[in-house]
This record gives structure tokens, C-alpha cells and sequence, in this order.
């Protein structure tokens, strides 16, 4: 009630302001031969040096209020400020910050504070109390976020804060209260992005807060913590100022290599088993998320065990949590991928997803989630694949295949990369199950190239590098798979990655990687284009690409930019592959049989005028010229069924144009196919079980046989793929050959 009044009258903060710095002022100046004493506006922050002064400044200014008096002015403005709706009218009032600094560094008080080297036996002084009142009085005005730009715009009051946050934290016993004001007002100001590269370059404020995490170590872990002890909250309220100057950007990798900052966390994760503790390993998951980072965190030998130590041991707190994090992050650098199955992280990770069940909707916390990254992660480094086979990566993930679950995108990577080095029908039906997260795939390297994130996911989750090789990896699979992902989004993305990466010399990166730094993921994009391509092209000048000139005309540009490439990580198998898919498209390109586009000029109705029935593909004769005459095919087997029945249908496919969402969705019915191919050209045909395709007297719909569907709307046949008499006898050999052994 009394806030109100004394907030009203007419100058009391400026006059409260003025006795809490010292003032009035005076000055002697010489008059008359002799000295006389006139007011004199306070002394500027430059004036002094920014530091301590006595009680006379150097331009002979000296002020009046006694100790005492700027002891009681110091409480009166520091009570006015813990009213909410005071504390941004206080700010409004220059005088008061520079007052509140001026007491703080003791400036033009009778003898000086107490500071961290004084004898701690030696009993406080006025000067301190005004000290705390006036650092307490700023930790105040802090909590306020619109006080932000005021403080901060205040000369070398940031600096004082940090000065303050050293001098009262002794080495020998520890923080006092106003060393936690100090950290607390330094947490709050740097809790805003706009504020953490500001607040990190004060001079002093760095080597303040690590002094205070260092000087307040537990002596004896074991020991029961007091919550209120000053030296436990000041380590912690310094622990969350560093942490929330580590998140910022700009901050991530001076901080890392400020000196002695990593030995001062270090220390905080040994010696400390509660808040502090979670808030250091929170500094060291900043410094993971920053890719520049990742290998020179590993590489300094003593991050990694307390990581993995954390990880092990810690499983009451949130600090476990967070090094799982940094681990799948540091993770996300091959190179670390060796070091990190060396320093025994999968074991405790492992353990986490074992102990969390194979239902994620069951899971409490982000921790589990954080596991399934890391293996994702981790199984894209060939060195550790078989460590990882032999633990049982694939068992374990294997329940979230079938999910409609966020995890089952990552637990599909994860398997993916893994079981591009294992063979047999249980690797095969896993790849199967995987089935159904491949558009979930394709739309994730879509969202990241595109800077957005998806369903269960925001942009930065997932790597370049992470989505690019999957794809590689489905590429370098099975011809079902490779069937699956052979679609004009998954062309654009990989054309794109290396496109960004070499074409008139590359473009700036993003947070997630690309660009022309980002050789990793150009060299998968290739390796994943090459074995498309081969997969639509097996020969030289035998077919062209299904997408059209314009995706012709890039894809040479950017595989001939990429072969000129002579970055060290790039090998001459790459290369070589960059070249053969490259000659293949410009084989197919300049074919007489024109653009290589799945359009042509005819129409859906114009291509069913000679279907006059028996079999339902021979209304395909038409517009398809025949094969050469002499080649030798054959229907190939399904790797997941009996070997012995090479005509066994595979596994329906709904559509050709995966959609680059969520799911995948067709207006067709779904009808059961099996491939057809001839062996001389490699040009594989999906062709129907029942030779009619389910289709209804009346629909006069074409068939497609490289889409393995009838045409939708607006569609026509793929011209590339030319249906001959030689395959109408083998198609009818094999439905013949089915139907007997049934």
C-alpha cells in the first residue's frame, strides 16, 4: 500500500538514487587563491576507471552521505523493487542503476569491501551489507524481462554483477548470499537469445561464474546437501547463467574454447550429485548440438568418460538425460562413431530402451527417444556396424518398425544402415516392414532441404546427413526398395544436395548441414542418384530417365560439377559412379525415343483403341514398340518366399509418385504385382497377378508398367518401358506356372 505513495512522490527515487551513490557532490575548485567547495554533478563510471574508488575521486569530487545513510537508501530502494508492478518504473530511472552499480563496486565509501582474497575471519562491514542490498536490489529489477535492454545499457554494470560474483565467493568458504544475487541477476539477463553473445563478452563475467562453480566444489560428495547453503545455490544459479549462455548460437564454440572452462564444468559433474550437476551436463549437450564442435569435444579425451559415466550411473536426475543427448548429437560426426563404441556408450543406452519398453507411447521422458537417435546415428559408421549387429540393434529396434509412431522413422533408419551389410530372409523381411516408413523417409530429406521440421519432429532433429544416407542406403538395397524410392521427389532432393554442394560453386550451408561444405552428404547423394539411375538405366543408351529433360539437363550438370571435385574425402569410386550415372543419363537422353519423360502426346483413350481383350496387358501393344527379338527372360523370385517358385507374386504395390508427406495415398485399389525382367537389358516390368489388374469392364484406364498401376487422370504410360510379344509369353508363362501350383 505504501509502494503507491512513495513510487508518487515527486523525485524520491532521484533522491534515493543520489544518497545511495554518495551524493550530494562536492568539488573544491580554487577561487582567490584558496579553495572553495561548490555541488558538482557524480562522478561517470569512466571517470573512476570503471573500478573501486576511495572516497575522494581523482577531480577532487567527494561526496556527503555518510555509510550509513547510503546503507538505509540502498534497503529503501531494494524493498520498492520487489513490487511487480514497481520494478520497470524503478529501472525507468537511470540514476537508480547507476547508483546500485556505484555501491556495489564501493566506490566513495569510507574503507573498501571485503573481496575474495580479504581474510575471512574479518566481521562485515556497512559496506558490504550496502553491498548486498543493492546487488540484491539489481537481482530484483532482473526478474523483469522488458528491464532487460535498461540494465544492460547501463555502462559496466554487467561487469559489476561479475565482479560482485567473484569478490564475495572465497576460496576457502565458499559463496555468500550476495554471491547467488550476483549469479541470479547474470541467469536472468542471459536467459533472452538477443542478450547471450552481449552477457558473454562482458569482460569478467566468464572467469566470475567459473571462479564461483570452482570455489563452491563439494568437498565431500557423499555428504548431505543444505539446499540453502549459499554456496549450493550460487553454484547452481552460476551453473544455469553458463548453461544459458551456452545455448546461444554465436556462444557454442568460443565458450567451448574459453580457457579453463571445460576443466571448470568437469569439475562440477564430479563433484556435484544434484542441480549443478544437471546444469553442467547441459553445457556440454550445447556443445554437441554445434557440428563444429563435435569432433574437438570428443577428441579432448576427458568430455567423453564423464558423458558415458553420467550415463551409467545417474538415474535419479535429469543429468543422465541430457548426456544421453550429447552423446547422440556427438554421435552425428562419423568420425566420432569409433571413440564413442570405445568409451562403452552403447551399453548404458541400450539399457535405457530396454528398460522403456518397445511401446513409445508408454516411455516417460525424452531419454528413450534420445537412445533411438544415437543408434540411428551411430549405425551410419560402417567401422561400427557389426559391433552393433552383434548387440542386438536390430532385435531391439525391430518392434518399432510396425509402429504409426515418430520412432518408427528413426528405428527404420537405424535398421536400414544396418542391414545393407547383412543378407538372408530376416534381414529381407525387416527391410519389408520398413516398407511402410519409406514415404516418412523421403518426406523427412524433403522437410530438411525445405528448413521445416514434420510430424513428432522440428527442423534441426535430424541431420542431412541422416536422411541422404538412408536414402543411399535404401538405393543400395533390394530392387523392391529401389523401386519404392525411384520417384521424381527423392531425384529433386538428391539432385539438389549435390547441386547446393558443386554447381557454380555450391551455397551457403544450414544448421542441419549442405551446401558446399558438406561433403558427406553430396557423396551419399551421389552414391544414392548412382544406383537409382542404374537401377532405371542398367545400360548405357537402353532407356532414358522417366522425369524429363529439364531433370536430364541438371542431373549432367551436377554429376559433371561433382566429378571435378578434388576434396580429399571423396574417393575415386565415388567419382567413378558420378561418371557412370551421368553417361547413362546422357545415353537415355539423346535416344530417338525423344524427351524421356512418363508423358507423351497420346491419350489415355487413344492408348486402349487396339485392346480387344483376352489378356490385359496386350493394351499396351499399341504405343510400345516391340523388344529385340533373341533376349532372354525371366521372372525373378521373390527373397522372401520359396526359391523354388520363380513366379511367386511379390508384394502389392499401391503407386509409383511416392508422396514426399507423411503417408502415402492413392486413389487406386491395390493390385498384387510381381516384376518381369529381362536379363540382357536389366528393364524390369511390374506386371499384374491377374492378368484383367481389377480393372472394371467400363474403366479405360492404361497400364504402366514401370509404375506397376493403371494410369491415374491425366497420366500415360511410361514410353520407355515397350511391352513385346517375348514378354506377353513369358507374363502368360508364369501366371500359368503360378496357378498350376496352387
Amino acid at each position: 500500500e505504501n509502494d503507491r505513495y512513495l513510487m508518487n512522490a515527486p523525485g524520491l527515487l532521484e533522491m534515493l538514487a543520489l544518497i545511495a551513490r554518495g551524493g550530494p557532490f562536492l568539488q573544491h575548485v580554487p577561487y582567490e587563491d584558496k579553495l572553495s567547495v561548490v555541488p558538482a554533478p557524480p562522478p561517470t563510471f569512466e571517470g573512476s576507471g570503471g573500478i573501486p574508488g576511495s572516497r575522494v575521486a581523482m577531480d577532487n569530487t567527494f561526496c556527503v552521505a555518510s555509510d550509513k545513510a547510503r546503507l538505509h537508501a540502498c534497503i529503501a530502494i531494494m524493498n520498492l523493487s520487489c513490487g511487480k508492478s514497481n520494478k520497470v518504473e524503478i529501472t525507468g530511472v537511470p540514476e537508480i542503476l547507476e547508483g546500485m552499480r556505484d555501491v556495489m563496486l564501493g566506490r566513495h565509501f569510507s574503507k573498501a569491501p571485503k573481496t575474495s582474497s580479504s581474510n575471512p575471519s574479518v566481521p562485515k562491514s556497512v559496506v558490504d551489507e550496502a553491498r548486498l542490498k543493492a546487488t540484491t536490489c539489481i537481482k530484483n529489477l532482473s526478474n523483469a524481462d522488458a528491464n532487460d535492454a535498461a540494465l544492460l545499457g547501463t555502462p559496466g554494470l554487467v561487469e559489476t554483477l561479475g565482479y560482485v560474483a567473484e569478490a564475495t565467493c572465497h576460496p576457502e568458504t565458499g559463496a555468500t548470499t550476495c554471491t547467488t544475487h550476483a549469479c541470479l541477476a547474470l541467469m536472468n539477463l542471459s536467459i533472452s537469445k538477443a542478450n547471450k553473445n552481449r552477457v558473454f563478452r562482458t569482460p569478467g563475467v566468464m572467469d566470475a561464474l567459473m571462479a564461483v562453480i570452482t570455489r563452491t566444489a563439494n568437498k565431500n560428495i557423499d555428504a548431505d546437501v543444505n539446499p540453502k547453503d549459499p554456496s549450493f545455490e550460487a553454484r547452481v544459479k552460476a551453473c544455469s547463467a553458463l548453461s544459458n549462455l551456452a545455448i546461444g548460437y554465436d556462444n557454442k564454440i568460443p565458450m567451448f574454447n574459453y580457457p579453463g572452462f571445460v576443466e571448470s564444468i568437469l569439475t562440477v559433474i564430479r563433484t556435484d550429485r544434484a542441480e549443478a550437476r544437471t546444469k553442467a551436463c547441459s553445457i556440454l549437450w550445447s556443445f554437441a548440438a554445434e557440428m563444429k564442435n563435435q569432433v574437438p569435444v570428443v577428441r579432448r579425451g576427458d568430455i567423453l568418460p564423464a558423458l558415458v559415466s553420467v550415463a551409467k550411473e545417474d538415474t535419479k536426475t535429469e543429468a543422465r538425460f541430457k548426456c544421453v543427448a550429447a552423446l547422440t548429437l556427438l554421435a552425428e560426426s562419423p568420425e566420432n562413431a569409433v571413440p564413442l563404441l570405445q568409451a562403452g556408450s552403447l551399453e548404458p543406452l541400450m539399457h535405457v530402451l530396454q528398460e522403456a519398453g518397445p511401446d513409445p507411447t508408454q516411455w516417460r521422458g525424452q531419454t528413450a527417444s534420445w537412445c533411438v537417435g544415437f543408434l540411428m546415428n551411430m549405425a551410419q559408421c560402417d567401422d561400427v556396424v557389426p559391433a552393433l549387429l552383434q548387440e542386438g540393434i536390430v532385435d531391439l529396434l525391430a518392434p518399432l518398425l510396425s509402429l504409426d509412431h515418430y520412432q518408427s522413422l528413426k528405428a527404420a533408419m537405424a535398421v536400414t544402415f544396418v542391414c545393407q551389410y547383412e543378407t538372408g530372409d530376416k534381414t529381407y523381411n525387416l527391410l519389408r516392414q520398413t516398407e511402410n516408413v519409406i514415404p516418412k523417409i523421403v518426406g523427412l530429406l524433403h522437410n530438411t532441404l525445405s528448413g521445416r521440421g514434420g510430424s513428432g519432429y522440428k527442423y534441426g532433429v535430424f541431420t542431412l546427413r541422416s536422411s541422404v544416407g538412408c536414402i543411399a542406403s535404401l538405393a543400395a538395397g533390394p530392387d523392391f526398395m529401389k523401386e519404392r524410392i525411384a520417384t521424381d521427389p527423392v531425384f529433386e532432393s538428391l539432385l539438389r544436395v549435390v547441386t547446393d554442394y558443386c554447381v557454380d560453386g555450391g551455397t551457403p550451408g544450414a544448421i542441419v548441414g549442405g551446401g558446399r561444405d558438406d561433403t558427406r552428404s553430396a557423396v551419399l547423394a551421389v552414391r544414392a542418384l548412382s544406383n537409382l539411375i542404374g537401377h532405371l538405366i542398367p545400360e548405357p543408351g537402353c532407356a532414358a530417365m522417366p522425369f524429363g529433360p529439364l531433370m536430364d539437363d541438371q542431373l549432367i550438370k551436377a554429376l559433371r560439377s561433382f566429378e571435378l571435385s578434388t576434396h580429399p574425402d571423396i574417393d575415386n569410386k565415388t567419382l567413378n559412379m558420378a561418371h557412370s550415372a551421368r553417361i547413362r543419363v546422357e545415353g537415355g537422353k539423346n535416344m530417338g525415343t525423344g524427351n524421356g519423360s512418363a508423358c507423351s502426346d497420346s491419350s489415355p483413350e487413344d492408348d486402349m483403341s487396339n485392346d480387344i481383350g483376352g489378356i490385359g496387358l496386350s493394351l499396351a501393344r499399341r504405343f510400345l514398340s516391340p523388344f529385340p527379338c533373341g533376349m532372354n527372360l525371366h521372372v525373378p523370385s521373390d527373397q522372401g518366399n520359396n526359391t523354388d517358385n520363380p513366379s511367386r507374386p511379390q508384394t502389392p504395390k499401391e503407386e509409383d509418385a511416392m508422396s514426399i508427406s507423411e503417408t502415402s495415398a492413392g486413389s487406386n485399389s491395390s493390385v498384387r504385382t510381381f516384376l518381369l525382367t529381362d536379363s540382357r537389358t536389366g528393364r524390369r516390368y511390374v506386371v499384374p497377378c491377374d492378368p484383367f489388374g481389377g480393372r472394371q469392364f467400363n474403366d479405360n484406364r492404361a497400364w504402366c508398367f514401370r509404375r506397376g498401376r493403371w494410369c491415374n487422370e491425366g497420366e500415360t504410360p511410361d514410353s520407355n518401358f515397350q511391352w513385346s510379344d517375348e514378354l506377353q509369353v513369358a507374363y502368360t508363362a508364369a501366371l500359368n506356372n503360378d496357378s498350376s501350383q496352387h
